[in-house]
């Protein structure tokens, strides 16, 4: 299977305190392709680490761990960085926006890119603990995991 993860997915599934950590580390066992790591879900999530260290969430040593992890994550090929056209992910963004917006008026910005991108990416899985971007993904037709939170 593989699977668009977000980062509250991406940081549940890396952060051991995380109340989803079990759910992040079942649903990742089932993942037989690399996961797409796009420049937002990589930035998010860094910045994610850095804040849950910043509140005493992780100790630095921890977030160490976490980072060099993720880097070696990354060069053994768990994350695939695909290349998208920044562009067209936005035009694919706004014309989410259009559609859903109206009916889910809590979407940001960052829920609808997310599910561009894994749209544009073609995938049909969507792992996820957000439910803005659960619900967008939803009604995308796209498959969620966890299938219920």
């Amino acid at each position: 299977m593989r699977a668009y993860c977000d980062t509250s997915f991406l940081l549940s599934l890396a952060v051991e305190p995380d109340i989803h950590h079990a759910a992040a580390r079942k649903v990742a066992s089932r993942f037989t392709e690399p996961i797409p790591l796009t420049l937002l879900c990589e930035s998010e999530m860094l910045h994610g680490l850095r804040r849950a260290m910043a509140q005493k969430i992780l100790t630095s040593a921890e977030h160490g761990a976490i980072f060099r992890q993720f880097k070696d994550d990354v060069a053994e090929g768990i994350f695939d960085r695909p290349s998208l056209d920044e562009s067209v992910n936005h035009l694919k963004g706004r014309e989410l926006s259009k559609r859903y917006t109206p009916e889910m008026p809590g979407l940001r910005w960052a829920d609808i890119f997310h599910v561009a991108s894994a749209r544009l990416l073609e995938v049909e899985h969507f792992a996820s603990f957000d439910t803005r971007q659960r619900a967008l993904a939803n009604a995308e037709g796209m498959q969620l995991h966890p299938a219920k939170l």
